[in-house]
């Protein structure tokens, strides 16, 4: 059967689908212990501000592949401090060609 996934590539990569629903084991084998989801565990400071000073300095909105590049960071590291930077109301998502992350009012 065919997976049924969002057209949305942000929400994807931000909450993908556990990966071990699917998965056998041997009976009375332990289950396996699953990674938490993306975003499950506190985002560090240091990224979140990394995140914030290139989008200052670049002065536009910048796709996750650019702010991976420029920070140095990790795609899941960059793709957590712009989830914690927008519940925080200082930046926006918007939807372009590809998602592009901006400042809100600075």
């Amino acid at each position: 059967m065919r997976e049924i996934r969002s057209a949305d590539p942000w929400s994807a990569f931000l909450a993908p689908p556990g990966r071990g629903a699917g998965a056998r084991r041997e009976p009375g084998a332990a289950p396996a212990a699953e990674p938490g989801p993306p975003g499950a565990g506190p985002v560090p400071e240091d990224a979140c501000r990394r995140v914030l000073a290139q989008l200052r300095t670049a002065g536009t909105p910048q796709s996750l592949e650019q702010l991976h590049h420029a920070t140095r960071l990790g795609l899941l590291e960059v793709a957590d401090a712009v989830d914690a930077l927008r519940e925080r109301g200082l930046v926006a998502v918007d939807r372009e060609i590809d998602e592009v992350v901006r400042l809100t009012g600075d």
